[in-house]
């Protein structure tokens, strides 16, 4: 079975727990597919030569691996450890740290304020994935003072728990800015914002990120992190001109929507 009908797709990096370790290779539980199984072969553990698999892998260990064949008809994944680069590694075990916490978090939240754990799922998290919000980076941005986004439909006491409880366990490390760009195509179609979004994310370097996420085209919500305010001006300032020269190039424009939620 797997994650709401989605099933991994090759080249995809995943979080796996190794529940068993043969002669020929290690069967790990995918975590972000309902425990799914997935089989690490011999050859796919190490550049080196393995002489002993649990020098690698060992029953009970979490970790990233990147599938390397999947086959939803016969529910078959293979996964690789060898092919995991150590940021590759460090990136996901962040990002899914990030969805565990999340989670515990609206447990707690549920439990604290009396509220069926359906009420939180229908009023936020669902509304949030409509929107593509990621919902770590929504609490980031409320624990920094932001509002609870007129969208979150949660009652008046929940949605002042949920602040309040944002701004005791998230712990900001880095700057945050946002801002809605409004950008129009022009004669390029589709294809053209697909490229300027890519082209605006690739300019965020070690330890920053940039996201782009559409609202309703023509708007997009264009998310800066970096060490410190200044650095994540001059890369929104950056990204926002980016986008523009791309997509006037084809007869197009981009407009920004300051201090509007």
């Amino acid at each position: 079975m797997s994650a709401g009908g989605r099933f991994p797709q090759q080249g995809e990096l995943v979080i796996g727990t190794v529940t068993r370790v043969m002669r020929h290779g290690v069967v790990v539980r995918l975590e972000e597919y309902d425990g799914l199984e997935a089989f690490v072969p011999l050859s796919e553990i190490s550049m080196k030569w393995v002489r002993n698999i649990r020098d690698f892998l060992r029953e009970g260990q979490r970790t990233v691996f990147r599938v390397v064949r999947s086959s939803p008809e016969s529910l078959q994944v293979d996964v690789s450890l060898r092919r995991v680069t150590p940021k590759e590694k460090a990136e996901k075990m962040a990002e899914w740290n990030k969805v565990v916490k999340v989670s515990k978090m609206l447990s707690i939240l549920a439990e604290k304020t009396g509220v069926d754990k359906s009420v939180i799922e229908a009023g936020l998290v669902k509304p949030a994935a409509e929107r593509r919000r990621d919902l770590y980076e929504l609490m980031e941005d409320i624990a920094a003072g932001d509002e609870v986004p007129s969208w979150v439909n949660l009652p008046a006491e929940v949605k002042s728990a949920l602040v309040e409880f944002c701004k005791k366990e998230i712990k900001k490390t880095v700057s945050v800015s946002r801002v809605f760009v409004n950008l129009y195509a022009g004669r390029g179609g589709v294809g053209v914002i697909r490229r300027a979004a890519q082209e605006a994310m690739s300019l965020a370097g070690g330890g920053e990120k940039l996201s782009i996420t559409v609202i309703g085209p023509p708007r997009y919500l264009l998310r800066v992190e970096a060490a410190t305010p200044e650095r994540v001006e001059e890369l929104k300032q950056l990204a926002i001109k980016r986008m523009a020269q791309i997509v006037s190039e084809h007869g197009g424009r981009a407009s920004v929507e300051e201090g509007k939620k």
